[in-house]
């Protein structure tokens, strides 16, 4: 029997999904599926309808490079770059910057989306940007000091409004501990605009004029700053377009599609704004001290003009002549020598004396102070681009990030070199001036006999021009910064305007999809389980999942019975479904009987699954073919057939054969009931239940029997205990040519199988075949498994009725011994 059989044969072989159980289980309840897609397609129906949107908008904006000529300053000197400085150490810094909370909190409170608006509606609530009837506002410097939401409930009351809203205060009990207490707003306002003031601040209410007040509650809330600002941070993105650009892609999402255009241009602008304040940190400084150096010249250079006069005055002198010498020439030119000298080295003073200061350590040095020295000019230059390099950073991170501290070790490098190098410079310029003045005194040696009064109004001369010519320099450096100021370019220009992409959450196609593939897959699955988790078989494909056994027929359900008929539906001349079955069963038989085969074992292993219905309507089927057929009795636990053929309660019986000591074939032929039903039909009963079924099983007079019924019966048929519970139907396996296990639909245990699977595995019963046995082709499973409900001709007169006469199991416990009687 190997060929019929594989051990442990189990469900789980098959893996846990069946794909043809899933499409049977569809076919069968599609009714169901069917109203589960409906319902939840409409499920997703009302999500997308009720359901917050999230809608995306995107700009690209070119980040300028500071070196670029285009941002260069007009002057022609060295330190052209005055106010122009770049405020980023890098492209990638300029992102973070772009995505900053503190960039966004510019934004927030230029477009005042800390406050929110949400109106009533007929089923939900929709929020409201740029269209609230009623504009609601915090006293201005007091929302940065804001720490809880502020929420307020505005409804219409007659010509005015009500106001009512509650906040919570922050309350400290003690260091560790800060409580928040309640504090509530209720207040009926006759017009608007109105103030309300709370413990944190005044609101400030207005009307929006063209926009009429609702008969629904108006729903406003006040967020603090920094709530708003992380929020909106974090729902921008910012990245590049391509390794080559500083082009950037910023990308923000939002309730609201207007609200996401507005923000990205708001950004756009509190950007450059921020960009040019640090780049204006230079000039502003430059501009500080050359206004107060004017303020010290000009003083200066008054005094010596008063002085001029007063000696003119003295001297009575209109016009001195100058001596055309060679001596007075040469004085001239190192006299103009020490005027320049003279003007480098004051410059170079203030800024010796600017740097001796320790607070300047972290402040701009003064540039574009036309000095001569290149060197020391391009130090200050790098020195200021960290001053403003490290202002960027700390304001979009902390002070202790890695980078400022890089920067400050950088700053903390080169404070000193530059001061030594402006100190240097200042000494080598006292050196060349002591130069100049040493030929300046040979030549005016020479000059002796010139008048003295000459000489001290030369003097006067001179200190007037060194003055008037700091002064005029003073000047054109402070013009050449105002031009520097109003020249300020744009750090990021808008390439691309800020262009609304639509919905990306949800997405109706997505949430029709998985409510389609829910609405299928879940009663699917539920019915899957359930299907799982069904410990009984249902129908052949069940069978066919636990063993490789052949099942050679599907017995249905006969509804026509009464609880008065007898168990024998199969009738001669009848074409219905339960004649057919038979047939089917005996056509299957003859196939696998081989040559003097005769001998069919019928068994199940538990009570109640239908082997004496089926042992019975077969030998009836086979009788019809007009074959000699005995039907044996052989449960002599539980014996059925004097019930369900009627016979007399007379005694007779195979017990009374097999309790004999010797093998009386007359005894024999007397057990046996001729023509039961059919005219070739002979029936031999159980008899008296004996003490003792399974030695009278076990005795050679058992085979005697049989073999005495091979030579007068073409087929013999044993009704056999289930096999199962007793050993009995084991022991007639050896007279047995074949056997034919039934399982009962709805009824039968999965687990039985694997039991009928060893018991073919250790060839313990001769050619095991099934026969399911009790399908009810009412049900809609076994109308869509077996399609018999399609042909009219067979109707619905099917067979199995009530057997499940075997009660409980405990009934084959054996417990019989010392009774003697009789089939009933």
């Amino acid at each position: 029997m190997a060929e019929y059989v594989e051990k442990n044969q189990t469900e789980e072989e098959e893996g846990f999904f069946n794909f043809k159980t899933l499409f049977q289980i569809f076919m069968l309840n599609w009714q169901f599926v069917l109203l589960s897609v409906l319902f939840f397609l409409g499920c997703g129906f009302v999500y997308l309808r009720y359901a917050t949107p999230v809608y995306t908008a995107s700009m690209k904006v070119l980040i300028k490079d500071g070196d670029s000529p285009r941002t260069r300053s007009i002057n022609g000197y060295a330190m052209d770059r005055l106010g122009m400085m770049t405020n980023s150490s890098g492209f990638d810094n300029e992102l973070e910057i772009l995505t900053s909370t503190g960039l966004a909190n510019r934004v927030v409170k230029n477009l005042k989306l800390y406050v929110t608006y949400v109106q009533e509606g007929r089923i939900s609530k929709r929020e409201i940007y740029k269209g609230s009837p009623i504009v609601v506002d915090f006293e201005e410097g007091r929302i940065d000091e804001l720490e809880y939401p502020i929420n307020l409930t505005i409804s219409k009351e007659g010509e005015g409004i009500h106001v009512a809203g509650n906040m919570f205060l922050p309350i400290e009990e003690d260091v560790e501990e800060i409580q928040e207490q309640e504090y509530t707003i209720d207040k009926t306002l006759d017009s608007l605009p109105a103030t309300i003031p709370t413990p944190v601040g005044t609101l400030l209410l207005s009307k929006n004029y063209g926009i009429p007040v609702s008969e629904r509650d108006l729903h406003v809330t006040i967020y603090p700053l920094d709530y708003v600002s992380a929020k909106y941070a974090y729902s921008i993105t910012a990245a590049p377009t391509s390794k080559m650009t500083t082009v950037a892609q910023i990308s923000i999402k939002d309730n609201l599609p207007s609200r996401c255009v507005d923000y990205l241009n708001a950004l756009s602008q509190a950007y450059n704004d921020d960009a040019n304040e640090d780049k204006n940190e230079i000039a502003i400084k430059t501009e500080e001290f050359i206004d107060e150096r004017i303020d010290i010249i000009k003083q200066e250079l008054d005094q010596t003009e008063f002085d001029m006069e007063n000696f003119k005055k003295r001297n009575e002198l209109i016009n001195l002549a100058n001596d055309a010498t060679t001596a007075l020439n040469a004085s001239t030119n190192f006299q103009q020598k020490q005027v320049e000298m003279q003007t480098e080295l004051l410059l170079v003073k203030s800024l010796v004396d600017y740097m001796k200061h320790p607070a300047n350590a972290t402040e701009v040095i003064p540039a574009n102070l036309g000095l001569s020295n290149q060197a020391v000019t391009a130090q200050i230059g790098e020195y200021n681009n960290l001053v403003l390099t490290r202002a960027r950073l700390v304001k979009s991170s902390s002070e202790t990030n890695p980078m400022v501290a890089r920067i400050d070790d950088q700053m903390a490098q080169l404070w000193p070199a530059i001061r030594r190098s402006v100190e240097s410079v200042y000494e080598d310029l006292k050196q060349k001036k002591k130069g100049v003045d040493s030929q300046y005194s040979t030549y005016l040696g020479r000059v002796k006999d010139s008048p003295k009064m000459e000489h001290t109004f030369n003097n006067i001369a001179r200190q007037q021009e060194i003055k008037a010519g700091l002064y005029l320099t003073l000047l054109q450096k402070r013009e050449e910064n105002y031009i520097a100021l109003a020249s300020t370019a744009r750090k990021g220009k808008i390439i691309d305007k800020p262009l609304l992409h639509g919905k990306v959450s949800p997405k109706s196609s997505i949430v029709l999809l998985a409510c389609l593939v829910i609405g299928f897959g879940l009663p699917i699955a539920i019915l899957y389980l359930l299907t799982l988790m069904r410990y009984r078989i249902e129908g052949r494909n069940d069978i066919e999942r636990l063993t490789k056994l052949h099942i050679l027929a599907d017995i249905p359900v006969d509804t026509t019975l009464t609880p008065g008929d007898r168990g024998i539906c199969v009738r001669e001349n009848r074409n219905n479904t339960m004649e057919e079955s038979f047939r089917g069963l005996r056509a299957n038989i003859d196939f696998i009987l081989e040559g003097d085969e005769k001998v069919i074992m019928c068994t199940s292993c538990i009570p109640g699954e239908g082997k004496t219905f089926v042992a019975s309507n077969l030998a009836m089927s086979l009788a019809f073919l007009k074959k000699k057929v005995l039907l044996v009795g052989l449960d002599i636990r539980k014996p059925q057939l004097v019930k369900l053929f009627g016979l007399p309660a007379d005694k007779r019986g195979i017990t009374n054969f097999l309790a004999a000591d010797e093998s009386d074939f007359d005894l024999l032929e007397k057990q046996i009931y001729p023509s039961v039903g059919h005219e070739y039909l002979d029936v031999l009963a159980a008899g008296i239940i004996p003490p003792n079924p399974a030695e009278l099983i076990s005795r050679a007079n058992l085979e005697t029997a049989i073999d005495y019924f091979r030579k007068k019966y073409d087929y013999i048929i044993l009704d056999t205990p289930p096999v199962g519970l007793v050993s009995d139907s084991l022991m007639m396996g050896r007279v047995s040519d074949m056997v034919l296990f039934v399982a009962r639909a709805d009824y039968s245990p999965k687990a039985n199988f694997s039991f009928i699977n060893e018991l073919v595995a250790d060839k313990k019963l001769p050619k095991v075949n099934l026969v399911l046995n009790g399908l009810d082709l009412h049900k809609k499973k076994y109308g869509y498994y077996y399609g018999y409900k399609n042909y009219g001709g067979y109707g619905y007169g099917y067979g199995y009725t009530r057997y499940g006469h075997y009660g409980m199991y405990g009934e084959y416990s054996g417990d019989n011994e010392g009774k003697a009687s009789t089939e009933k």
